[in-house]
């Protein structure tokens, strides 16, 4: 197995895997103007554990006008029809790993996002042509269509895509504009950016602690930590050790870990080490305590 990258701070066809490949990831560039476009350009990006998702799009406006309805109705965008989920240029998101979306892979790379509205169901369109005009959608390049339910929103004026509902592996994309929001969930397969990482013992660490603190791959979170540990033994990543036994309930071997920890730890001068490793240490003497308890 792969040495472990830190984790700071803190697809698609139908039915699987794209055969049509996105263009190279990339940020597009708002471009410079010499007049103020009426749908102004924008672009939203989130990290999601390791992975990032970046949208770019323009923002068109309501302007009082009625925006989604059914064919005859007088609707700027009637059912049934394809929207390009903005103005101007097409709407790119680019995924900077493979991605899942609605149960389906989809290959890390650059996608125009289309929709298809409805009264009662939305069709999402990911689809692996970016450099035509927005309005240019050719279907033989659709790499993923998914179903999604629209959702009752408060008015907004200016179209919107955010980010909600984040977790260290996945979050919800909310497309919002006039009262209706279109929220799909997007998710990335963390473990395995992880083992495809080089680490030395401070990444390793780091990637336990962080697997620990969130309640992630406690098994391998085990392994990381035991790998640090034979790399450079310190009170560091002995307390994480330690807290990973008593995460299982171990709590003589956990005991005897942290009996180790604290030895090393306090043959330094403590006093001398920054605030936030000093209260570290304090908590973990503490928590020592709480498991002399539970042996």
């Amino acid at each position: 197995m792969k040495r472990i990258a830190v984790l700071c701070g803190a697809a698609l066809l139908a039915g699987g895997v794209a055969t049509l490949s996105a263009q190279t990831p990339q940020a597009p560039e708002l471009q410079d103007l010499r007049v103020p476009r009426i749908s102004q350009g924008a672009r939203v990006e989130q990290m999601i554990g390791l992975s990032k998702v970046s949208i770019f799009y323009h923002r068109p406006g309501v302007k009082g006008r009625t925006i989604f309805g059914p064919k005859g109705s007088g609707a700027l965008l009637p059912y049934g029809e394809v929207w390009r989920a903005g103005a101007n240029e097409p709407t790119l998101f680019t995924f900077s790993d493979d991605v899942t979306i609605g149960g389906k892979r989809l290959r890390a790379g650059t996608y125009r996002f289309l929709a298809v509205p409805g009264a009662s169901d939305w069709t999402l369109i990911f689809n692996s042509e970016v450099r035509n005009w927005g309005t240019v959608y050719q279907p033989e390049y659709d790499t993923l269509k998914v179903t999604v339910k629209p959702l009752a929103g408060p008015h907004e004026e200016w179209m919107s895509f955010s980010f909600a509902d984040l977790t260290p592996t996945s979050a919800t994309v909310i497309l919002a504009w006039d009262k209706v929001r279109i929220p799909f969930t997007v998710e990335f397969n963390l473990l395995s950016k992880l083992q495809a990482s080089v680490g030395n013992s401070g990444i390793l660490h780091g990637a336990a602690r962080y697997a620990l603190d969130h309640g992630l791959y406690l098994k391998e979170a085990h392994e990381w930590v035991d790998r640090s540990l034979a790399l450079d033994k310190n009170f560091f990543n002995l307390r994480t050790k330690a807290e990973i036994l008593a995460k299982e309930g171990k709590y003589a071997e956990a005991l005897a870990t942290g009996d180790e920890a604290l030895k090393l730890i306090r043959a330094r001068d403590i006093n001398s080490l920054p605030d936030f490793q000093q209260d570290m240490v304090r908590a973990f003497e503490k928590l020592h305590q709480q498991w002399k308890a539970m042996k």
